[in-house]
């Protein structure tokens, strides 16, 4: 017997006993599981069928259900009879998602990262499989606290990332899942935000549960409270799941988080008042409350800033301590941190007393500023129109562009 027939022989072998465990295991959850009898009778029949394509998305919401609703070993034990024949049969990142979701049953991550290490070796083919794979066993790794690990990890991740090793929406929304997680658990803040803002862009709101959304929306918010490069608070302001807030306890932070956004200094002190029970038994906030009260200050110049016209961005130092309420000697310092922080750009006279503002940080918009924009373009078109008809009255016919083009065609005639 040749070598190509015994290897032949042994393939079709171990197919066939395959085969056997997978109809047996199908056979022992129809008896085992009769709840779940529709959905396993409809896996059996695909499988049967050879339907692979077809079985993908069934086999994937039975993972789910037996992920949340039993035993950690009932999954395991499913995978290892089989799912682990479907290896080669379906989509493979889909077969990833299906290997990731077993991990998660597993109570030791150390085994749970040799097994998904195993997979993604056998996964080579495939660039966007490996890389799920990669970001379970980083996510494994942070669980275990494993931080140094889990860290240079998720760079090379990351740059496998930046290569354009992935088009699939899904790993970019796992991937700044666990990065964002990485920084909160490194307590730090602007790159805790940054990535957290990624992982919502690249996730639909609809999947994540209420306890999810509560879970993002407070740390966010903390992120913004204790953050000291943070003011792009308009980002988070326009999430959907920011307003889940609203019916937990903690709807002291969405109004402190509005408040602040608002650019109104005093209606920032007032919600201070109001909340001043949960701030005092918030340690955190309670020892960064003069930083905090700086940014308030900070976004109050910037929000004037943004409602004058370019023309009147020569402000004087009496109108920037009204709006940040501060004493005329701060004005100066306070422009000077907006500027150190790159939020502005200009030039202070301290002989005129005035700030000289060139440029303003773009910002993410409520509907309120969405309307002063449109009332600054009206002024701007406006002035343009009169400014075209003057120069028109003092040209006279040199400016009429039609008629100059009918006689140069004529001319050139």
């Amino acid at each position: 017997m040749c070598i190509r027939d015994r290897y032949q022989r042994r393939v079709h072998g171990d197919s066939i006993n395959m085969s056997l465990k997978a109809n047996e295991c199908i056979e022992k959850h129809t008896s085992t599981f009769p709840q779940y009898a529709e959905k396993v009778a409809k896996i059996k029949r695909l499988y049967q069928d050879r339907l692979w394509y077809e079985l993908t998305d069934p086999v994937l919401e039975y993972v789910k259900i037996l992920g949340k609703e039993q035993a950690p070993q009932v999954l395991i034990e499913f995978y290892e009879l089989f799912l682990r024949d479907l290896e080669t049969k379906i989509n493979y990142l889909k077969y990833a998602i299906i290997v990731a979701s077993t991990s998660r049953r597993m109570e030791n991550k150390t085994d749970a990262n040799a097994f998904l290490a195993k997979i993604r070796d056998r996964l080579a083919i495939n660039k966007e499989a490996q890389l799920l794979l990669r970001i379970e066993m980083a996510t494994n790794m942070l669980t275990a606290n494993l931080m140094i690990e889990a860290g240079d990890e998720l760079l090379k991740i990351k740059d496998s990332i930046d290569k354009g090793e992935c088009a699939d929406t899904l790993i970019y929304s796992e991937f700044y899942k666990v990065y964002a997680k990485y920084f909160h658990k490194r307590t730090e803040h602007e790159e805790f935000y940054q990535y957290a803002l990624q992982f919502l862009a690249y996730s639909p709101s609809l999947s994540l549960n209420e306890e999810e959304k509560v879970e993002w929306s407070v740390n966010m918010g903390m992120a913004v409270i204790l953050g000291k490069r943070i003011y792009n608070l308009g980002e988070l302001i326009e999430k959907d799941i920011l307003k889940s807030l609203t019916k937990t306890e903690f709807v002291w932070l969405y109004d402190l988080l509005q408040a602040l956004n608002g650019g109104k200094v005093h209606d920032f002190y007032k919600a201070l008042e109001h909340y001043k029970d949960q701030i005092e038994s918030n340690v955190a906030i309670k020892n960064n409350l003069d930083n905090l009260i700086i940014k308030a200050r900070i976004m109050a110049l910037l929000d004037y800033v943004f409602t004058r016209q370019k023309e009147e961005r020569n402000i004087p130092f009496g109108a920037i301590a009204k709006v940040a309420d501060i004493k005329l000697e701060d004005v100066e310092w306070l422009a000077m941190k907006a500027m150190s922080l790159e939020l502005i750009k200009g030039e202070i006279d301290e002989v005129e007393k005035i700030v000289k503002v060139t440029w303003v940080k773009p910002r993410v918009l409520d509907s309120e500023r969405i309307l002063i924009m449109k009332d600054t373009i009206e002024k701007w078109k406006v002035k343009v129109q009169k400014n075209l008809k003057d120069l028109e009255d003092k040209t006279g016919e040199l400016v009429k562009p039609q008629q100059t083009l009918a006689f140069k065609s004529l001319h050139y005639t």
